[in-house]
């Protein structure tokens, strides 16, 4: 075995490197994220949503007034009607999933359309609307990459056009759930500090 090694010496490096290069690179990926604290606070962001043949009866407007998740609604009634409508939707970065938070739409135009109101599907949470969490975490994206050492020089690497939240070598990718949506077009609304 040692004869092997010593007269194929350039054969052993050139496989091994490559299988070493590989575990390398999964544990300085890995080894952070299960160290670390996944982030304590789930993030509220919008989505918009294309129907190209049903168009939205009304278009909504999110903001946070006091800590408090507004919705401002209007009737989708001009000549060039638009055909996006935006979805609610929450990032929990302890399981890694996203969820959508149903508005009743009708129920808010019907109360007062053009004013904002307070939602009622989040009324009893409150909004911290800084780009950094209370642990943390930022909103990173939608173009980030990543090459490493190696990639560098070879001009290898990796783009991604998601969102992920971040902190120091830590990133959670938030996670695309829902058909005919673009997340690359996400707005960060606030970070949920109270449920």
């Amino acid at each position: 075995m040692k004869n092997f090694i010593k007269e194929n010496l350039v054969l052993v490096i050139g496989l091994t490197l490559p299988l070493l290069l590989i575990v390398l690179f999964f544990v300085a990926a890995v080894i952070p994220k299960l160290m670390g604290t996944p982030p304590q606070y789930e993030m509220l962001f919008t989505i918009n949503h294309y129907d190209y043949q049903t168009p939205p009866d009304y278009l909504l407007e999110f903001s946070v007034k006091n800590q408090q998740l507004t919705v401002k609604t209007r009737k989708n009634e001009s000549k060039d009607r638009n055909y996006t409508s935006k979805k609610l939707m929450a990032y929990d970065g302890k399981t890694e999933t996203v969820r959508e938070i149903t508005v009743d739409i009708a129920k808010t135009a019907e109360a007062v359309t053009g004013n904002a109101v307070v939602l009622e599907e989040t009324k009893n949470m409150a909004i911290d609307t800084s780009s950094i969490s209370p642990d943390g975490y930022t909103l990173d994206g939608p173009s980030y990459g990543g090459s490493g050492l190696v990639g560098g020089f070879f001009g290898g690497g990796y783009r991604n056009s998601g969102f992920r939240l971040k902190k120091g070598s830590v990133g959670y990718q938030v996670p695309n759930t829902q058909q005919n949506t673009y997340y690359n077009q996400m707005q960060f609304i606030g970070w949920v500090t109270k449920k």
